[in-house]
């Protein structure tokens, strides 16, 4: 199976390098720009809640993202973090039947994850944050 990999400082200034790392290695498993766009969307709302929660303040961190192939037609991005435990999968979806005004703050970014996405995980493994995104692209 065909994997690549890139570990860099959990902070913003990374964003623009993690998602042109994504992207060349989309188009080298041959994916289609529609489904990369996908992909970099969703590897991006979890990228922010990583940098801005992951670790305190005064704690610097790195974030390792890997690509690889999951199956036949599927592109799998998991994500790697030593910072605080946190499984976005357990918070309870937002109710988008409200308004705007009588939303809660917060939580859409990870309700659009769970719905671009054909699978997400979250495992907490030997004191790292492991979080999968899984998307088809046939």
């Amino acid at each position: 199976m065909d994997m690549k990999e890139k570990t860099l400082p959990a902070n913003l200034e990374n964003l623009a390098s993690f998602q042109a790392f994504i992207s060349q290695c989309a188009q080298t498993f041959g994916i289609a720009e529609p489904i990369i766009q996908k992909m970099q969307l969703a590897a991006e709302e979890a990228l922010v809640n990583i940098f801005n929660y992951a670790y305190p303040e005064e704690t610097k961190g790195d974030v390792t993202v890997t690509c690889s192939l999951a199956s036949e037609g599927e592109f799998k991005i998991q994500m790697e973090d030593r910072g605080r435990p946190f499984d976005m999968l357990a918070k309870d979806d937002p109710d988008t039947t409200l308004s705007i005004d009588d939303r809660a703050v917060g939580g859409l970014g990870i309700f659009f994850i769970k719905q671009m996405m054909d699978r997400v995980d979250y495992r907490r493994d030997d004191g790292k944050n492991i979080l999968t995104l899984v998307l088809s692209f046939n």
